[in-house]
């Protein structure tokens, strides 16, 4: 997929991939060059490769990944906590009403997962068919302040203080996480846990 204005960085010669729900809006907005360019979408690998192979081929790529269960919960507060709309595909959420009942949802219609980009597994965004990572670097939510400090060093500019933006804690939406929640994520997301290195189950924070 590519979006309208894709998250390409000339004056860095760097791409950086936005997984939804990954802190990747602070990220983009740091790296901006000046506040003419607009940035914003979900544009994967696949569609950068695809759109602009020159770039692709040449500039710096990378990502941010996140803990999928810390993800998952994320995503499911925002599209919860935002009026049903069809970008955002989430009037299934709605619907359902409750994090369990969702995730039976999923169960029945593992389709949604592709349906819904802010559930979309992550390394559908940053691999190829065969599961091969296509970047360059892949940074870590949970070791945030470390890597940003690595990828400033990497694109040559000044560090400094990543602003909190878009953040789904301010949708105050209970989520029940059963056990049942648990084991589906852990099915669904396998790729995932082994693509950041999570290991399996459990919570990233």
């Amino acid at each position: 997929m590519v979006y309208p204005h894709p998250q390409i960085f000339h004056h860095l010669k760097a791409i950086f991939v936005h997984v939804p729900k990954t802190a990747g809006t602070s990220v983009e907005r740091s790296l901006l060059d000046g506040p003419s360019q607009v940035v914003g979408g979900h544009t994967t690998a696949l569609g950068y490769r695809r759109a602009f192979p020159v770039e692709f081929g040449e500039y710096f790529k990378f990502a941010l990944l996140r803990h999928p269960v810390d993800r998952f919960l994320s995503a499911f507060r925002y599209l919860r906590g935002m009026p049903a709309q069809e970008a955002l595909r989430n009037e299934s959420v709605h619907r359902c009403g409750t994090l369990e009942a969702f995730v039976r949802k999923l169960k029945d219609e593992p389709a949604l997962l592709d349906w819904i980009v802010h559930i979309m597994p992550q390394h559908r965004f940053v691999c190829d068919g065969a599961g091969n990572l296509m970047l360059d670097r892949v940074l870590l939510f949970e070791r945030l302040d470390s890597d940003w400090a690595s990828l400033c060093g990497t694109l040559g500019i000044p560090r400094k203080p990543l602003p909190r933006l878009n953040p789904s804690g301010r949708f105050h939406v209970e989520c029940a996480v059963t056990d049942e929640v648990l084991e589906w994520i852990e099915t669904a997301y396998e790729a995932d846990f082994r693509l950041g290195g999570y290991g399996s189950g459990g919570r990233g924070t």
